[in-house]
């Protein structure tokens, strides 16, 4: 690949530890040196649920993870291992592990690196990549013909600029995945149940009332007009007639 004029493959570490957690800059130079050992991951699956209920043959496994890294650009949501009310989790497992790298723009031909790129990658002319967050993409739009350092910063101990750059679009069938798992918040649901409850009965109420002034209204006319005193079991018994 060509050498880039700017920083490349830069280390983001914990700082109590030590411990490599994401790669800035990242190139396919970098995969091609820390490659996944996609092999031994699916075998690591088929040792965890071995034996239990979400077993799966190192075969079903394999072919999740080829289906994964074979989608087009806009997925598939036929290759969810849950689908139709399925539990399938080793499956899942290998299903997340395909799509961290399907969602950065890798491939099934591609080399991987052990650890997946934070942001989507860029393809070369060369055919080599480079994965880079908005805010650098200007780095490679005049082409890079110098390389001025290249070492891993293995120093760095904030990976907050990582984490504070805006994330990738996530493609349909992983925003799918996540639709399937997220229940509906109690509060959006309950201000129809209240209404419905309440206004029947509001409605009720105020037929009731205007039944009870409507009935009132008749027996004092019946009053003025007769000079009869109607009894008040009459009044009432009226009313209750005038309702039903």
């Amino acid at each position: 690949m060509k050498p880039f004029n700017f920083t490349t493959n830069i280390e983001k570490r914990v700082s109590t530890t030590g411990e490599v957690v994401c790669i800035d800059r990242m190139t396919s130079d970098y995969a091609e040196r820390h490659p996944l050992d996609v092999d031994g991951f699916i075998e690591s699956v088929y040792q965890e649920f071995a034996g239990t209920e979400f077993e799966e043959s190192r075969e079903t496994l394999h072919k999740v993870w080829t289906a994964t890294m074979s989608m087009t650009e806009h997925g598939d949501k036929t290759v969810y291992p849950n689908n139709n009310g399925a539990r399938r989790a080793a499956a899942m497992k290998v299903w997340h592990k395909a799509g961290d790298y399907w969602r950065m723009g890798l491939r099934l031909d591609d080399t991987l690196p052990d650890l997946a790129p934070m942001c989507k990658i860029t393809r070369l002319d060369d055919g080599a990549w480079i994965a880079l967050f908005p805010k650098d993409a200007h780095l490679i739009e005049n082409g890079a013909t110098e390389e001025t350092n290249t070492d891993y910063t293995d120093d760095t101990d904030n990976i907050e600029p990582a984490r504070n750059q805006s994330e990738p679009k996530q493609l349909d069938l992983f925003a799918f995945e996540r639709q399937q798992r997220r229940p509906i918040p109690r509060r959006c649901q309950q201000p129809q149940a209240v209404a419905a409850a309440v206004e029947p009965e509001n409605d009720h109420a105020w037929l009731k009332m205007a039944g009870y002034v409507a009935a009132a209204s008749i027996a004092l006319v019946v009053v003025w007009q007769t000079g009869l005193i109607i009894p008040l079991g009459l009044i009432g018994l009226a009313t209750s007639g005038f309702l039903k």
